[in-house]
């Protein structure tokens, strides 16, 4: 009987060391990396995708592609890596992929088409296609400025000149 109750004493010390051994390397429950809230929205001549991350990344995504859109993201406790893709695909003119991947949902790693971008040199991307012909640009803005609306987002992009001479369209009248 003393044999028995060694033993056990034996097991239940090692099973308190391994568990205190898992929490300090991390073998226990993981969290999930931080996803994107996501706005889809047209106005005349343009397509806006508007990703923002409640940890304060925001990525402003403006084009000419008329045709498909998709902006949609996956994440799991088992991966500290919440990955993004955006795309847009028409059959009259090439479209574009993005690929965004955050760990924090305040900084990314960020490519389109497999060039990669550096979001401290700008998060609104200005993508103008024709045929096979595909511009991108690259803007600094301030996006708080910008209401994650899709109703109310579309006049301060409407207004913007630079986006509106990137896209080719003539001056905002209003």
């Amino acid at each position: 009987m003393k044999s028995i109750v060694l033993k056990y004493k034996s097991f239940s010390l090692n099973l308190a060391i391994i568990a205190f051994i898992c929490s300090l390397i991390g073998c226990g429950p993981h969290s999930t990396p931080p996803g994107a809230s996501r706005i889809i929205t047209h106005a005349p001549g343009m397509t806006i995708i508007y990703l923002r991350w409640k940890e304060g990344l925001k990525i402003l995504f403006v084009d000419n592609i008329k045709g498909g859109h998709h902006a949609g993201g996956s994440s799991s406790s088992n991966d500290p890596v919440y990955r993004a893709t955006v795309t847009a695909s028409s059959p009259d003119t090439k479209g574009y992929t993005c690929q965004i991947e955050t760990t924090d949902g305040q900084s990314a790693k960020f490519s389109i088409d497999g060039k990669e971008y550096d979001l401290l040199k700008g998060t609104l991307f200005v993508i103008k296609s024709e045929g096979e012909k595909v511009e991108i640009h690259q803007l600094e803005r301030d996006l708080s400025s910008i209401p994650f609306d899709a109703q109310k987002s579309i006049d301060p992009i409407q207004k913007d000149s630079e986006i509106r001479k990137l896209l080719g369209l003539k001056e905002d009248s209003k």
